[in-house]
């Protein structure tokens, strides 16, 4: 792990906080294809939605999970994080919406590269709203992680040691890497990414920020143009 945990979390809300967690794929992962860069719009094989490069040392999202359908083993993660767009370090917390032998399932996580994800107590369900933030010490590497589903008032708490660079921030929908590989995402209902922050203040954001999910040709998530440099939709657009 990157990271050593500073102090347990606190759980607000959870009456399971004890609750034993089967391993589950990791949800995170640094963007794995070269960017192919248009306008400084970019594609990749794994993640879809925006990015911004810079000193970032916080980031606020908002996202309602989506509702996930198909055959077959096919994950999803939707996420907001610090690093990882240019470099091999990133720190982030969000959902996973997996469809895992044509049975969909939800939970919620967090997560230092190179490490894999540790999945978090909380009860999810598709339709949920979500709120994360990650702050940074202004004293020190410790990060404050918030994430809160706002549907159950549910939330998780705590802190964690991070050394990255904090050269970017995203908010992002994600086909994770699983047992080595990056397979196409379940299909998926449109949702939105709203009220992005960057530093405490509105993101920013436009569409030359964007990212694009593109396998083998095959465009599967798509993010739209933002709206008011904070909000925009992502929608499942494959096969």
């Amino acid at each position: 792990m990157s990271g050593k945990v500073l102090r347990a979390f606190a759980v607000v809300a959870v009456a399971a906080a004890g609750v034993a967690f089967a391993a589950a794929p990791a949800a995170g992962g640094v963007a794995n294809a070269a960017f192919a860069h248009a306008h400084n719009a970019s594609t990749s094989t794994n993640w879809s939605g925006y990015a911004l490069t810079g000193t970032y040392t916080a980031v606020t999202g908002h996202w309602t999970v989506p509702t996930v359908s198909g055959s077959g083993n096919h994950y999803s993660s939707q996420w907001v994080g610090i690093d990882g767009f240019a470099n091999s370090n990133l720190i982030q917390t969000g959902t996973a919406a997996y469809v895992e032998n044509g049975r969909a399932t939800y939970h919620a996580w967090w997560e230092i590269l190179p490490a894999a994800e540790s999945p978090l107590p909380l009860t999810i369900h598709g339709g949920d709203a979500m709120t994360a933030t990650l702050t940074k010490s202004p004293t020190s590497t410790a990060w404050r992680i918030t994430l809160t589903d706002d549907t159950t008032g549910e939330a998780f708490r705590g802190a964690l040691a991070y050394a990255g660079p904090d050269a970017s921030v995203e908010w992002i929908e994600e086909t994770p890497t699983v047992n080595g590989a990056v397979g196409p995402p379940p299909r998926f209902t449109t949702f939105s990414f709203t009220g992005a922050t960057a530093n405490g203040a509105n993101a920013g954001l436009t569409a030359n920020n964007k990212i694009t999910l593109v396998q083998n040709g095959v465009t599967y998530s798509t993010p739209s143009d933002p709206s008011g440099g904070n909000s925009f939709s992502v929608s499942y657009t494959g096969p």
